[in-house]
């Protein structure tokens, strides 16, 4: 589960997942949701496209702002629209992952992945997250 909430030149991004991986999962359709709707459904190419993520961190919670990072940063360079993670791997603070989505057109929205109120934690055996884009 996710839920966006809008602030001014700001986009927050609440997560909510069984596994700490699912909160890594949930981040990246909740990113390729927001890009796809924003693009219109417009595709460049209808063949799905694929991309390789490497990212690494000091902790999990600067892990998932690389991450969530990486993924805009495809989406800007590429055109690049993430559905899913055909495999996607955490192992200490890195991540290794396998990512498929649709080339588009999508618009320049996230301009950066910050580090304001970044966090990940488990309550009551859900993990949860919390993380804050500049528009």
């Amino acid at each position: 589960m996710h839920r966006w909430v809008d602030h001014t030149a700001e986009l927050e991004l609440e997560l909510e997942a069984v596994s700490e991986r699912g909160v890594f999962e949930e981040a990246l359709a909740a990113l390729g949701g927001l890009l796809a709707e924003r693009t219109g459904g417009e595709e460049t190419d209808t063949e799905p496209a694929r991309h390789r993520v490497s990212a690494s961190a000091p902790d999990r919670a600067t892990l998932l702002a690389e991450w969530l990072s990486e993924l805009a940063y495809l989406a800007e360079s590429q055109g690049f629209v993430p559905t899913r993670a055909e495999r996607l791997e955490l192992t200490g603070n890195a991540l290794e992952a396998t990512v498929v989505g649709r080339r588009a057109s999508p618009p320049h929205l996230v301009k950066a992945v910050t580090y304001h109120r970044l966090a990940i934690w488990e309550e009551d055996e859900t993990w949860r997250a919390r993380v804050i884009f500049d528009v």
